[in-house]
């Protein structure tokens, strides 16, 4: 798709213009289409959607900046992020207004947009410094959210008056569609930083504001500070300029190095950061009665993290990459992940959320309330495949090295061959693992199954899930380890 839009004749994706340099929607008819694709295929099962996440990254960061595709034709800071974002807006209503005329009653589902943004904060209280922190969440988020969210289905009055000709105008028709076109608000946020107002430097955006993040902790990424209480204050202030909207947090999250598993999964920053933030939102709703409906963790694994690759770790759990020679990569083709054998383990941020999660209640994570993920301890003792009624014995050998004692069907009491145990002759056969916390990771290929396997310790169930569906239950010390 991507190559699509920009292949000929509409060679100009969200940047294309007309011969008066006024955004036209070169594309628009291909998006229809393509949006009628999704709906039609996939709306029985999809019951809520996003047109675009983050179109300010993909249209200002990437007109110029840096992130993909920045192609020197289009990379005027100046001009092109806004001929981009009108597009992107424009298709954004197109595609609510085919849902919501064809698809939504039927299919009884919600759509929206996501827009991205860290919180600035004034420096100080000067109605300067207040103003030039307003410009600059406003000129980022209000640009894309505006329209869809204000009363009159246009960008913020304070851009049009700033930037003048250089925001192009909605037709009465576009704003029409624009106006209202979302049934929740959509929103990722990272950090937040202090702005102050800089009267000689209006910068690209035109905010006239300076940044600075003293005094805030920093994640492994260069523009991520956390601040919890920054957080609640941009839900505030998205409740007070749109009426409180139902607000969908889709993306939050901390970065940090690991080079193995042990590191990774010990990432107290990255707990305190969801123990933090999701206390602010907690007071947000049940204090400031802002309406928010859903927070997502970014992101479930690590994972390939734009223009900084797998270094910049945001998972909940640890992927081993195991990385290695790949030719066909454009560049570092000596240390690119491989596939086959890579192994996930999760980090203490995931069993937090998940107590969170079963318990409907924020834990303080340095309390006995908490106590993190399990050790490898969990797979020593015997478990019960129910698929086979046959006895599992795991024996730790040290370290990471677990044996597994697997028990195989032999032949039913006719001489026919077993699908359970309990018949005559079960064959016993030795499986080499390895643990990693809740990881475990087989080979089973002795036993006839395959010889990579991963399965993950299931608290709640006392159970080991296989990778392939497969589930051992714990069971208790058997009165004898062969079944005749």
């Amino acid at each position: 798709l991507p190559k699509g839009l920009l292949a000929p004749p509409r060679k100009q994706g969200w940047w294309s213009r007309d011969d008066k340099g006024r955004p036209d929607g070169q594309i628009l008819e291909d998006w229809k289409d393509y949006v009628r694709i999704c709906f039609g295929e996939f709306g029985d099962r999809v019951k809520t959607w996003v047109t675009f996440n983050e179109a300010w990254t993909f249209t200002y960061l990437a007109s110029g900046w840096g992130k993909a595709p920045s192609i020197e034709a289009y990379s005027n800071m100046t001009i092109d992020p806004y001929i981009a974002g009108h597009n992107v807006l424009n298709a954004h209503a197109a595609a609510v207004d085919i849902y919501r005329r064809e698809f939504q009653v039927s299919q009884q589902g919600k759509i929206g947009i996501t827009n991205n943004v860290d919180w600035k904060e004034p420096l100080t209280d000067k109605p300067e410094d207040i103003a030039a922190a307003e410009r600059k969440v406003l000129f980022q988020l209000g640009w894309f959210s505006e329209p869809i969210y204000g009363k009159y289905g246009d960008y913020p009055p304070e851009m049009r008056q700033l930037f003048g000709s250089r925001l192009p105008e909605f037709t009465a028709e576009q704003k029409v569609l624009l106006n209202g076109s979302a049934d929740f608000f959509g929103l990722n946020h990272y950090g937040t930083g202090w702005a102050s107002y800089d009267p000689k430097t209006p910068g690209v955006d035109m905010s006239y504001a300076a940044v600075s993040e003293v005094g805030f902790p920093r994640a492994m990424s260069t523009w991520l500070y956390g601040s919890g209480w920054g957080f609640r204050q941009l839900l505030n202030w998205i409740a007070r300029r749109y009426d409180n909207p139902p607000i969908y947090v889709t993306e939050g999250g901390w970065s940090l190095p690991a080079e193995t598993a042990e590191q990774g999964a010990a990432d107290q920053q990255r707990l305190m950061y969801y123990a933090n933030y999701t206390s602010e939102m907690s007071k947000a709703i049940r204090e400031d009665g802002v309406d928010v409906r859903a927070y997502f963790a970014w992101s479930l694994v690590d994972n390939y993290e734009w223009e900084r690759g797998y270094k910049e770790r945001f998972g909940l759990v640890y992927t081993d990459y195991v990385f290695g020679p790949d030719p066909r990569a454009p560049c570092n083709n000596e240390s690119q992940p491989t596939a086959g054998r890579q192994m996930r383990r999760r980090k203490d941020s995931s069993c937090w959320l998940e107590s969170v999660w079963r318990s409907n209640k924020l834990l303080d994570p340095m309390q006995p309330g908490f106590s993190g993920c399990v050790d490898s301890s969990v797979y020593d003792g015997h478990f019960e495949n129910p698929a086979t009624e046959c006895l599992v014995r795991l024996q730790a050998k040290g370290g990471v090295e677990v044996e597994a004692t697997v028990f195989v069907p032999g032949r039913s009491a006719n001489g026919t061959a077993a699908t359970k145990c309990g018949g005559i002759a079960e064959e016993v056969v030795s499986v080499q693992a390895q643990v990693s916390g809740g990881t475990i990771v087989a080979n089973f290929s002795a036993a006839g199954g395959p010889d990579f396997l991963a399965g993950f310790w299931d608290q709640a169930a006392a159970s080991i899930e296989w990778g392939d569906g497969t589930v051992w239950k714990r069971a208790g010390e058997p009165d004898t380890l062969y079944s005749q």
